[in-house]
Formats: structure tokens, C-alpha cells, sequence
């Protein structure tokens, strides 16, 4: 069956619209409807970006912490320590001014902890050969027989770093704790009435506050330590505060 002529330019016509381009007006939704839509992928890429460095920022100041906190303890908490009382005394093992000595110098038999203005701390014990105590660089006596001393003063220097220099036969030696601390001080439990024997601490002194006749009589060490704050270091600084007690003195009567 054929198509009269008019039938056929009908179906063309049908034909031609079926296959008609797009106009401008839709081009211009279409693009704005894609950009509008690959902002919002960018923000949320952005946003999530965002979280994960803040969460990597909060993580790692968090490890600071406990690095700077826990390592600071073990060490001041074996001020005064020395092994085998039953053969060695104080006296033996941490006499006045000793060769290896802080400034100002150990001036009194047994003394372990001292501080200056500023502030640093400073502590010392006797560690046997092989004994299982660390300096604050984490050697142990490994070499000396049958003990070492050794000396271990923590510092914040001019680059805002936790540092610390270790002491002992080996030599000395400084090392890097932790970044981004501003600032670290020291308040110490003393017992200056020896005839309290209910109570290791009855006072609590800067040590600016010290008196020479305070030193040997140190029972805890209250250490406050300021980091720049891991968010905004324009920000408020951020202080963790540990108490330390000496073991060889804390909870032990006098």
C-alpha cells in the first residue's frame, strides 16, 4: 500500500520533531544543575578532609600526652632509688656533689631531686648492672658493675620541645621527648616537719620557694605541662597536670 504525499510529509514532520536537539534554555539548566552538584561533592570532600585532620591532629596530641606524662613519671618516681639496701647505703650511692652532677650540685647525702627557676627538674637513683630502671634517654645500666648513677634533668627549650639530657657513666646525652610544649613546672611536696609521722607532705613549694634544707625532704613532684593547642595554635594553650610521687619516700613515715 502506498503513502499519498501528504501522508508523507506528515510522518516527516513527526520525524523531524522526534529528533530535535536541545534548546539553550535546557543546556543552561542542565550545567547548573551539575555544578550545583559538584559543589556539593567538593563540600562534603572538603568537610571530610576537614574531620580527618582534626581527628589526626586530636590523635596525635593525645599520644603526646600520655608519651610526656607516663615517661616524665617513671623516671621522677625513681628519684632516690639505689639497689640492694642490705649492702649499700644513700650515702654510698648518692653522696654530696657527686662527679656527675646538676647545677646547682647535690649537697646533701641521698638527695634525688632538685629544680631550677624556669622551670627543669631534675632527679637521680643508683641502677644496677642490668637492673630494670631506664634514664630519661631509655638506657639502662648495661656496662657498669655493680651500679651506675644516673641523672636525668627535663627542659623545655627555645624551639618549644620537652627535652631531656640524660647522665650516667656512658656520658650525657640530650634527646627530643616531645614537639609543641611552651612550658613546664614543677611543684613540690615537701615534709618539713620531721616530727609528723602521719603525713609525707605537709607543704607544697615553687621552686622558686625552695629552701636548700627542702631538697632532701622532697616526697611527691606535682608536674604541670602546657602544649600548644593541636586545633588553633593561636588558641588557649592546653596544661595536663600529673602527680609524681618519689617512691622511695611517698607513704613511708619518717
Amino acid at each position: 500500500m502506498t503513502r499519498t504525499a501528504t501522508e508523507g510529509r506528515s510522518l516527516g514532520r513527526r520525524a523531524a520533531r522526534q529528533v530535535h536537539g536541545f534548546t539553550l534554555v535546557e543546556l543552561m539548566i542542565a550545567i547548573a544543575v551539575a555544578l550545583f552538584l559538584i559543589a556539593g561533592i567538593l563540600t562534603l570532600v572538603q568537610s571530610t578532609r576537614s574531620a580527618f585532620a582534626t581527628q589526626t591532629a586530636l590523635s596525635q596530641f593525645q599520644d603526646n600526652q600520655r608519651l610526656t606524662m607516663t615517661f616524665m613519671a617513671e623516671v621522677i618516681e625513681s628519684a632516690g632509688y639505689f639497689p640492694s639496701p642490705n649492702l649499700y647505703t644513700a650515702g654510698a650511692i648518692l653522696p654530696p656533689a657527686p662527679n656527675l652532677s646538676p647545677t646547682p650540685p647535690w649537697t646533701v647525702t641521698g638527695q634525688s631531686v632538685i629544680g631550677t627557676p624556669g622551670d627543669t627538674i631534675t632527679v637521680r637513683f643508683g641502677a644496677a648492672l642490668n637492673d630494670n630502671v631506664f634514664g630519661c634517654n631509655g638506657a639502662q645500666n648495661l656496662a657498669v658493675a655493680p651500679f651506675d648513677v644516673f641523672i636525668s634533668t627535663f627542659f623545655v627549650d627555645a624551639a618549644n620541645r620537652l627535652m631531656c639530657t640524660a647522665t650516667s657513666a656512658a656520658g650525657t646525652s640530650t634527646v627530643v621527648l616531645v614537639n609543641q610544649v611552651t612550658n613546664l613546672q614543677a611543684v613540690y611536696g615537701v615534709k618539713r616537719n620531721p616530727a609528723d609521722t602521719g603525713s609525707c607532705t605537709d607543704t607544697y613549694l615553687r621552686t622558686t620557694q625552695m629552701l636548700p634544707s627542702d631538697w632532701p625532704n622532697v616526697w611527691s613532684v606535682t608536674v604541670t605541662v602546657t602544649f600548644v593547642n593541636p586545633l588553633d595554635n593561636t588558641a588557649a594553650p592546653v596544661t595536663i597536670t600529673r602527680v609524681i610521687a618519689v617512691m622511695t619516700a611517698a607513704g613511708v613515715n619518717s
